[in-house]
């Protein structure tokens, strides 16, 4: 930690230009998110979709699009930072349509996602509300397509679609979203219109709690990394889901909390494997999600460590599946594989995870043969990446060691988040501490944090009071209601502990 005392008199952010009439221009941290969205349909259709990625160049917004759709509407292409996008479309076609993108099997720029396209302001509001917004889930014709938000309407609207596609809550109640149905005919690029709908009611997104996972240590000298995310629907401070294997012959209760999961496992075959399960744009009863099943604590930092926490990340063979905990293990033994699992740490020092290689064989009575198994009794380490620092976080938080002081949180548009700390000098003196600070994750990190002088009480005319650098901070959140703060400031460091005062709760912090 440094600590350094500087007068300034430049700009310090163009965040605090709002609040002190000052602006510094700052890099903001790439973030990883995981955006859930729904919208109705007239009629009782639905439309939920799944957008994953990072805010690459920190400017509060998830956005790729493809060169061709970039070129025809005169759009910057950007750099690719949606990493996977789904959209599901039900009730309305008499057929449920998926259609997904995924960047590790064909990126943004491959011809065959020339009509695709995703523009997400991460402010947590409704997709399609902002005139810079849109998605464009558009495959190559034969297809069915959505397409939502102002951004990419004018590839869609008016032609093929007759209504207009405008931002989401426009004025004049016009349609913010498609779904658009086209078979090709000669000469390319020509089409017939099958079918077209639309919808002008708001678009809502969930951010979704996220967290990666790694582990090593497998006998074979495989390693594996992964993601989960989801929400707590029930609020019971867990991420449960399970699929209709666990349910029909291990009697486990139903669930649908998880939204996306994959594992990269390493070390099985020459390439990597990437096992993926969408349960946005899939059901988890359905047919690819048989041997699927997630059980994460919230709170926890690691996975399988304890009761019925774990994983089944199981796709029909042939595959190799990745399972975790005691409580998943009897899906593959003792039918394929002879050694069970315990939970990760356990006193006999017995396996925790294995990574089973089937292929299909009519004639076995599983169906299946081992190809192989590897076993590991490593830790599994579970990091929140992100349950991140939101606007959920704003609001007052209080010094857990009766002071009288507390800290004031607010994200602002750019995606940082500003602090104020209301303390107290060495004389006792009210004193307020201010900070910029980027979101890691659960952590703010603001790497200079100032006191003001000469200012003015109720200026009448403008002013430029003096920003003094005092030090820096970090504050990490255990959870959606406690934290520590960690500073140095005029040369002493220390700790704090701090609680939720008031704030706002929202679907991610439901502890």
């Amino acid at each position: 930690m440094k600590c350094t005392r500087q007068n300034h008199h430049t700009p310090i952010a163009a965040s605090l230009a709002v609040a002190f009439g000052l602006a510094l221009a700052g890099p903001v941290a790439a973030e990883q998110v995981s955006i859930q969205f729904s919208q109705p349909y007239p009629g009782g259709g639905t439309v939920t979709g799944l957008l994953v990625g990072e805010d690459l160049d920190g400017d509060g917004q998830l956005y790729s699009v493809a060169p061709g759709l970039a070129g025809f509407l005169g759009l910057p292409e950007g750099e690719p930072e949606v990493t996977y996008a789904s959209v599901r479309i039900e009730g309305v076609l008499g057929q449920t349509i998926t259609n997904v993108f995924d960047a590790s099997v064909a990126p943004i720029t491959d011809d065959a996602n020339f009509f695709w396209g995703f523009s997400y302001n991460l402010d947590g509001g409704p997709l399609g509300d902002d005139p810079d917004e849109g998605v464009s889930f558009g495959p190559l014709a034969p297809s069915t397509s959505f397409a939502a938000g102002a951004l990419f309407a004018p590839a869609w609207s008016p032609n093929p679609v007759a209504e207009p596609i405008d931002v989401c809550g426009n004025e004049n109640g016009d349609a913010c979203s498609a779904i658009v149905t086209l078979d090709p005919v000669d000469p390319f690029p020509n089409f017939e219109l099958l079918f077209s709908a639309t919808s002008a009611a708001p678009i809502e997104t969930h951010e979704l709690l996220r967290y990666t996972f790694e582990q090593d240590g497998f006998d074979g000298g495989a390693s594996i990394s992964g993601t989960i995310s989801g929400r707590d629907l029930d609020g019971d401070g867990r991420i449960y889901s399970v699929g209709q294997a666990y349910r029909d012959f291990l009697g486990y209760p139903a669930g649908d909390e998880v939204a996306f999961a994959t594992v990269t496992i390493v070390g099985v075959e020459p390439l990597p494997i990437v096992n993926v399960v969408d349960l946005v744009a899939t059901d988890v009863l359905d047919p690819p999600n048989f041997f699927f099943g997630a059980d994460i604590n919230v709170a926890g930092d690691q996975a399988g460590d304890e009761g019925t926490e774990g994983f089944s990340i199981a796709p029909f063979s042939p595959s190799t599946s990745y399972v975790v905990g005691e409580a998943w293990g009897p899906g593959f033994s003792p039918s394929i594989v002879e050694q069970g699992l315990l939970n990760c740490g356990n006193e006999e020092g017995e396996p925790c995870a294995m990574l089973v290689s089937l292929t299909p064989n009519a004639d076995s009575p599983t169906g299946v043969d081992l190809k192989a198994v590897q076993y590991s009794a490593e830790p599994i380490a579970l990091t929140p990446a992100p349950f991140l620092v939101d606007s959920s976080f704003g609001g007052h938080w209080f010094n857990e060691v009766p002071s009288r002081e507390g800290i004031v949180i607010q994200k602002i548009r750019d995606g940082r988040m500003l602090v104020y700390w209301m303390t107290y000098d060495a004389e006792g003196s009210q004193r307020w501490i201010l900070a910029l600070g980027e979101r890691r994750g659960l952590e703010i990190v603001a790497d200079e944090v100032y006191v003001t002088d000469n200012g003015v009480f109720a200026a009448t005319t403008e002013t430029e009071p003096d920003f003094i650098d005092v030090g820096e901070l970090v504050i990490e959140f255990s959870d959606c209601d406690s934290g520590e703060v960690r500073y140095a400031v005029d040369g002493e460091s220390g700790t704090m502990q701090i609680g939720r005062l008031t704030g706002l709760g929202s679907d991610e912090c439901t502890r």
